[in-house]
């Protein structure tokens, strides 16, 4: 119930027009309704006898004034209950009468009409034009039948119409929230979710919440008013036969809260595979050279089927469920036409039952019966919505990134202070272990050591995509947890060794649809225009470019943003050795009055910088400038002279 009620509290912001939409599923379902009636009112009022002669006056025949008429009774007028138990009692004899419009041999005046025995009418040639009034009858009932029919069409339509449009507006609303949410969702969420996972939830899931909107929420109103509107209608006409025909009800309950049981499980199943699925796919699909390079398609394939085809038995499974419910129903209606049939008929062999009716009833037990087979159906969407909502709620309902109102500094120096920082990723596995750094605006500093010592977690921690457990680290003086988190990471620059680019153009690549002077500017400013063509689209992770023009691209997208503070992550671990030289001269003019922090594993990359910082294993272990390291012959020594022996 509570993925209901928070289904609901997205449509409410349109609840006029779900009002509008009940409102005409509610004149729907009374159109609805009175199809089977006006049948019956055609076939007992114009088609079937409608006067039966009394043997004697009944003492309550005050209570029916339309009903009596002399010694004659008008059938149609009175409750089937009694008409049965006149008969019975000897009141009203077998013998029925057709209302004729002309005087005519063995016609009986009857108020302002004639009345004529069946077996006298079924000798006359012709009668048929003795019925004039029952013609036109039938043929008004008739009009107004198909009168109806259109209406509800028309309603229909409409119905279809405004319930897509609050589907809509409501998965826009849902849709948009979710993206922005995730948006907003701190980067340790991402390293451990499954991208495919992620993409099921705004895509597939929201699907089945749209299903939800546009085929469920007001038609299963509908179904229920349809529902209660024709057991009240059956019981108005016969109380018995109802009884009789609803008492395969309980057992039909009991199948249901079954189907319910298993389809919920079933369905759940789907739903976490289904997401397994593409999760898969995303990740084979990012990494189609690796499997391509390393010939590894048949074990993907492998791998493929095995969860195909644990999706496939899920469906499999839910299908049998469907397929033995379905019968169900459809068996329990057939069943309730042949107990209507045996006692319908019997009790119209003792007058106590109308023609009419009897079609009338079998009309209801149609009716009845389609909205429990098709709450089979919407079960099966509401189960896939809600399961579908409770992983999209689960995923609102992680905590966002703190962005709270913090301080906004006037100006920002670019002095940046470690104090005594621990920090892990899980538990305490200190991944950085009580660091002691200071870095002076304008300063560049080189961060070194080995693969794991916790050089990108400094940077992650700078740009707070990860809150430190102890200690501080200060910007200008300012502890960086209590900064606005959007300005603290517009004071930042950051090129990593992995380049993502996204599909579009260069220079959106690089000011990042944040318009900021001349693309041409910046590859000017360093000489390298004739490197990359900035007017080439950027496919889809910019596989159209090199590995070397991929890592210019990010490079100039951090120049582009002017921060105070450059971080980079091997910014030249993918670039040729010519155009590496041709970056290292033009890093020379543009770190002029910048702090910088430089990862790096090529030691002969980071001679020209201030200061370098040698980690182990989350420790810092050296500090000083290249000479004064080398000098010491200490671990930094020992890794400069490793990589040029290796050389």
């Amino acid at each position: 119930m509570g993925e209901f009620r928070r289904l609901l509290s997205f449509v409410l912001p349109y609840k006029n027009l779900l009002i509008i939409s009940i409102i005409v599923v509610l004149i729907s379902a009374f159109i609805e309704l009175s199809l089977p009636f006006i049948v019956k009112t055609a076939i007992d009022k114009h088609i079937s006898p409608q006067v039966a002669k009394l043997e004697k006056i009944p003492p309550w025949k005050d209570k029916y004034p339309d009903a009596f008429f002399e010694n004659f009774v008008l059938i149609y007028k009175l409750p089937n209950h009694l008409r049965a138990e006149l008969e019975k009692l000897g009141y009203i004899s077998k013998e029925r009468y057709f209302i004729i419009s002309d005087s005519i041999e063995n016609a009986i005046k009857f108020k302002d009409k004639y009345i004529i025995s069946v077996e006298d009418y079924k000798s006359i040639k012709n009668s048929i034009s003795l019925r004039k009034d029952d013609i036109f009858g039938i043929v008004l009932l008739s009009g107004l039948y198909f009168l109806l029919l259109i209406l509800n069409f028309v309603l229909n339509y409409f119905q279809i119409i405004l319930l897509t449009l609050i589907g809509q507006k409501s998965i826009f609303v849902i849709r948009t929230k979710l993206f922005e949410h995730l948006l907003n969702l701190p980067l340790s969420f991402f390293q451990k979710q499954k991208v495919g996972r992620l993409v099921t939830r705004v895509a597939n899931d929201i699907d089945a919440i749209n299903e939800f909107y546009t085929s469920v929420l007001v038609n299963l109103v509908k179904d229920f008013i349809l529902i209660f509107g024709i057991i009240i209608l059956m019981l108005i006409m016969n109380v018995k036969i109802t009884l009789i025909v609803l008492s395969i009800i309980p057992f039909l309950i009991i199948a249901t809260a079954l189907f319910r049981y298993f389809a919920r499980k079933a369905y759940d199943n789907v739903r976490r595979i289904l997401g397994e699925l593409n999760a898969f796919l995303n990740e084979t699909i990012i990494g189609i050279s690796i499997i391509q390079a390393f010939n590894s398609q048949r074990y993907m394939l492998s791998k493929f089927l095995n969860i195909n085809n644990e999706l496939f038995k899920a469906f499999l499974n839910l299908i049998y469920v469907f397929g033995i419910f379905m019968p169900v129903v459809s068996l329990a209606s057939s069943i309730a036409i042949a107990l209507l049939i045996y006692h319908g008929g019997g009790d119209i062999i003792r007058q106590a039952f109308t023609f009419g009716a009897l079609v009338a009833f079998i009309n209801y037990i149609e009716m009845l019966f389609n909205p429990i087979r098709d709450l089979a159906e919407k079960y099966n969407s509401m189960q896939s919505a809600f399961i579908a909502s409770k992983r999209v709620f689960l995923l609102l309902s992680e905590k966002e990134e703190d962005k709270g109102k913090g301080i906004i500094l006037d100006e920002i120096k670019g002095h940046i202070e470690f104090k005594n920082v621990y920090f892990a990723y899980e538990d305490e596995e200190w991944v950085i272990k009580n660091l002691n750094l200071t870095i002076e605006p304008g300063q560049k500093v080189a961060i070194v050591g080995p693969t794991g010592s916790g050089k990108t977690t400094i940077m992650n921690l700078l740009l707070r995509f990860y809150d430190i457990q102890k200690g501080e680290i200060l910007l200008d003086g300012v502890n960086i947890k209590n900064l606005d988190l959007k300005f603290l990471r517009s004071q930042f620059s950051l090129v990593l060794q992995d380049v993502f680019l996204f599909s579009g153009s260069v220079e959106d690549n690089i000011f990042l649809y944040r318009k900021n002077g001349k693309v041409e500017n910046y590859f000017d400013y360093l000489g390298i225009k004739n490197l990359i063509d900035i007017n080439k689209f950027v496919n889809e992770r910019g596989v159209s470019f090199s590995s070397g023009q991929r890592q210019i691209i990010s490079f100039i997208r951090a120049l582009a943003n002017n921060p105070k503070i450059l971080l980079l992550d091997e910014a030249t671990s993918n670039i040729d050795q010519e155009t590496e030289l041709i970056i290292q001269k033009a890093l020379l003019k543009l770190l002029e009055n910048k702090t910088a922090i430089i990862i790096a594993h090529r030691l002969a990359t980071v001679k020209f910088v201030d200061k370098i910082v040698v980690l182990y294993y989350g420790e810092k272990i050296e500090e000083g400038t290249h000479e004064e390291l080398l000098a010491k012959k200490g671990f930094y020594y020992h890794l400069y002279t490793l990589q040029f022996e290796n050389v």
